[in-house]
């Protein structure tokens, strides 16, 4: 209680101090389960257990109903730390360390929104009418963004829950209040199980692409990184996980899909959690909190790679959150990225192999070694080094490669799979 307390002390006076020269860097976290994270806060390292020095706002829609996550919605910024009455955390709790430590310069503020068993077909994706199966899961786009969403929501698209306390424009708000400028820097994304139970898979590839260039639109950020975390192969029945046999190709075609945008956009990257073990035998759809703690350095070092390829250290971005509403707008549904890339990758060729739900579930992924295969197992794809950013061990690798086509990516994406997606890791699970 004593440490709290300090703490959130240390927290008041660094959001009310004079306004900084630089921009505080705003990074939006968002995603299903395993961005929601099963971390259990209780056993993180002091440093870990509160960090004043990186401020953060969360939301957990379960919170609508009253659930479990009820108490881990903020009400304005805080100190970086596991949130509600079980202290649990996501990978935000080292990314956030990582950035402040890549950026000292900067002050870092993280905006999370996560809720497990969601997809962008009936949850995420922007101007969709309530889920009437699953209300609380409804509008995820709406709750994530605010009155930034350039959306119209009227007759039975009328918002489900139109007062929520804690999105992106509420929060960009209250560090405008405080006299400090911002940009936001990127979007962390961790999705997709849910579409690899069902057909909707095979169209991940075009949902994504519409939700990343919505996403840019109404930001009124066109180049915004975005990190994606591509779903893990922990799910595969071959390795011990609860998808059911015959639906490999739908995980095939999550993984693949992720892979590829990242291959065909400059300011996309993604990261690997095959290696990562499962919360327990019996629920292989999430990590444990070794795991999670790993997923946030790999993200951080995605993040620090791509910028640093193309030459910046920062995202240009709207100033306010009124200038960025005002730049909405932009495609809905498939279509071309909004980074206008081509031929050029974060995160290495293709792997296969994936892990897929259809309710619960959010996985992570990708951090490719520095210069190591992308994938392992009887279809390897040899990645060249380059563009590598500092970091922990087990680094993410996040080469940029330029000269491949989306063509190439494609291919290389569907070799790697056919080889890998029904390996076995050799270690028996649930």
């Amino acid at each position: 209680m004593k440490r709290s307390c300090i703490a959130l002390a240390a927290f008041a006076l660094s959001l009310s101090a004079p306004a900084i020269a630089q921009p505080v860097k705003v990074f939006v976290l968002a995603g299903q389960s395993n961005m929601v994270g099963y971390g259990v806060g209780r056993q993180l390292p002091v440093e870990l257990q509160s960090q004043p020095d990186v401020w953060y706002d969360h939301y957990n829609p379960d919170a609508r109903e009253g659930g479990p996550y009820a108490a881990a919605t903020s009400a304005d910024w805080g100190p970086l730390e596991p949130k509600g009455e079980a202290r649990r955390y996501g990978p935000e709790i080292t990314f956030g360390r990582a950035i402040a430590a890549a950026y000292p310069e900067d002050r870092i503020a993280i905006v999370k929104m996560a809720q497990g068993g969601t997809n962008l077909v009936d949850h995420w994706g922007r101007g969709l009418a309530p889920d009437p199966e699953v209300l609380y899961k409804s509008q995820l786009y709406h709750a994530l963004l605010g009155r930034l969403d350039s959306a119209t929501y009227e007759g039975d698209r009328a918002l489900r829950y139109p007062e929520e306390v804690t999105r992106l424009d509420g929060a960009l708000a209250r560090i405008e209040s405080e006299g400090h400028p911002y940009e936001i820097a990127a979007l962390v994304w961790m999705q997709g199980e849910n579409e690899a139970g069902w057909s909707a898979a095979f169209s991940y590839g075009d949902t994504l692409r519409g939700f990343i260039a919505a996403i840019r639109a109404d930001l009124g950020v066109p180049g915004l990184p975005v990190v994606l975390g591509r779903v893990s192969d922990n799910l595969y029945p071959a390795n011990g996980g609860p998808i059911a046999a015959g639906k490999e190709a739908n995980i095939d075609a999550v993984r693949a899909a992720q892979v590829t945008v990242a291959e065909e956009d400059p300011r996309v990257a993604w990261v690997d959690t095959d290696d990562f073990t499962a919360r327990s035998p019996d629920d292989a759809y999430h990590f444990d909190s070794a795991a999670y703690q790993l997923l946030g350095d790999r993200f951080a070092e995605a993040y620090i790679a791509l910028v640093r390829e193309e030459g910046s250290s920062t995202a240009s971005s709207a100033s306010s959150a009124g200038s960025a509403a005002a730049a909405g707008g932009g495609a809905t549904g498939g279509g071309a990225t909004g980074g206008g890339a081509t031929a050029v990758s974060s995160g290495s060729t293709a792997a296969a192999g994936g892990a897929a739900s259809e309710g619960e579930g959010g996985s992570g992924a990708t951090a490719v070694s520095s210069g190591s295969a992308a994938a392992t197992g009887s279809a390897e794809a040899a990645a060249s080094s380059g563009g590598v950013a500092p970091g922990s061990a087990g680094g993410c690798g996040c080469r940029i490669a330029a000269g491949q086509g989306p063509g190439a990516a494609a291919a290389l994406a569907l070799v790697a799979l056919a080889g890998l997606r029904r390996r076995s890791r050799g270690h028996g699970k649930g």
